[in-house]
């Protein structure tokens, strides 16, 4: 017996996923830089911290972090469906900072 035709399989409870929809998300650093990623929504934020680095090459690797919304610290493991992050998303990222110490007027 032959499979049924296409339109006969959601008939049958056969359902096709949705398709991972794809976003693109700007990383603006404090030197006014801009780096445009496109990912899938399950893709690991990774992706998007990578491309900021191999695009700013002045940059070292690993050397800031990446914010979303002035409190939200991005972690390269999280997916931007799991932060409900959307098409045209902005987040910031700050080089390392020095200095920020305490003085005790000493």
């Amino acid at each position: 017996m032959s499979p049924p035709p296409p339109e006969d399989r959601t008939a049958q409870g056969v359902v096709k996923p949705e398709p991972d929809p794809l976003i693109t998300l700007k990383v603006l650093d404090q030197e006014g830089r801009r780096a445009f990623h496109t990912m899938r929504m399950s893709d690991k934020l990774q992706g998007v911290m990578d491309a900021y680095y191999k695009k700013v090459p002045d940059v070292t690797y690993g050397s800031g972090t990446f914010m979303f919304d002035g409190s939200i610290r991005l972690r390269g493991f999280k997916t931007p469906a799991e932060l409900d992050l959307e098409d045209g998303d902005e987040i910031d990222f700050f080089g390392p900072m020095l200095g920020g110490g305490w003085d005790d007027g000493a």
